[in-house]
């Protein structure tokens, strides 16, 4: 009987513990790492769709790069918020699964566009801006150490983004061209 309440009462302060980190803290920090999660979530969705729809070759190796890269981001930020007792979102967000959704009803060089615009650059604008400010304001300093280590990483896939958007336009407005 003395083991079943020693269980039991370990449990309850490993529970508890976890609501203590979440509690601790702040509640900007835990919503960066939840952010950070749909961001990501849509990257590595939109970019597994690219590979597959994509018709330009530098969309499918930049999608390649992206779901590479942002899952194992991903990785480390489950990890870091499982440590702060933060609960991610298991599944994409209403938000990300209807872009995924409008993204899997384009093909070719629309496709390609869109990807172009809406993940390659505006989603990475949107991540490079979150991860700013989480690297500059975060209180915590696991999240703030977090945040800068992965920013870079993002101002480099916004410039590549860049350049794919560019490539895609000219290519785009080429086949316009000899229509």
């Amino acid at each position: 009987m003395h083991r079943l309440q020693t269980a039991v009462l370990a449990v309850a302060l490993a529970f508890g513990a976890g609501s203590a980190a979440a509690a601790d803290l702040a509640r900007k920090d835990a919503r960066f790492l939840q952010d950070a999660a749909e961001s990501g979530q849509l990257e590595i969705g939109a970019s597994q769709i690219a590979e597959r729809n994509g018709s330009h070759p530098d969309v499918k190796s930049f999608a390649k790069m992206m779901v590479d890269d942002h899952t194992k981001v991903d990785g480390e930020l489950k990890t870091l918020a499982s440590s702060k007792g933060v609960q991610l979102p298991a599944e994409p967000t209403r938000k990300v699964r209807s872009a995924l959704s409008d993204l899997q009803k384009k093909s070719g060089p629309d496709f390609d566009k869109e990807y172009a615009d809406d993940i390659a650059v505006d989603a990475h604008e949107d991540a490079v801006k979150l991860f700013e400010k989480a690297a500059k304001d975060a209180e915590d300093a696991d999240v703030k150490a977090f945040a800068a280590k992965t920013l870079p990483n993002l101002q480099q896939h916004l410039a590549k983004g860049k350049e794919l958007q560019s490539l895609i336009k000219s290519t785009h407005d080429n086949a316009k061209m000899k229509r």
